[in-house]
């Protein structure tokens, strides 16, 4: 299932490949089908917050890709951070801030019932 693609991504300085899009594709359909959706549930075009995600997961893979290969990184000069780390740290909490928002109605048609959707919910403890 297609929910993005790489027009959809806008990062000047990521060079995201389909590899990049087929993986968010893929992650955002395990995503929806965690929440107990059927394919014919699942609403075509996506919504935004979907899109949104997508494109993260995709720039996020495409940065961990690309860790190591930034050659404006100094050793003694004054920059020693590789963009593609950056790139990477903040897509990662791009992705997780994203993620944790939703639930299936962002994935699924407005005619889709709720009963048995939604997944396993997870409840933290903490220790004292």
């Amino acid at each position: 299932m297609d929910f993005i693609s790489l027009n959809d991504i806008q990062d000047s300085i990521l060079n995201c490949t389909d590899d990049d899009v087929s993986f968010a594709n893929d992650r955002l359909e395990a995503k929806a089908k965690s929440f107990g959706l059927t394919d014919d549930e699942i609403v075509s075009p996506c919504r935004e917050s979907v899109k949104q995600l997508g494109t993260a997961i995709a720039c996020r893979q495409c940065a961990l890709r690309m860790i190591g290969s930034d050659t404006t990184v100094m050793i003694n000069g004054q920059r020693g951070d590789d963009i593609f780390l950056q790139k990477y740290k903040t897509y990662a909490e791009q992705v997780k801030t994203l993620s944790a928002s939703m639930d299936f109605t962002d994935f699924a048609g407005e005619e889709t019932e709720s009963a048995g959707k939604g997944g396993v919910g997870m409840i933290r403890l903490y220790r004292a």
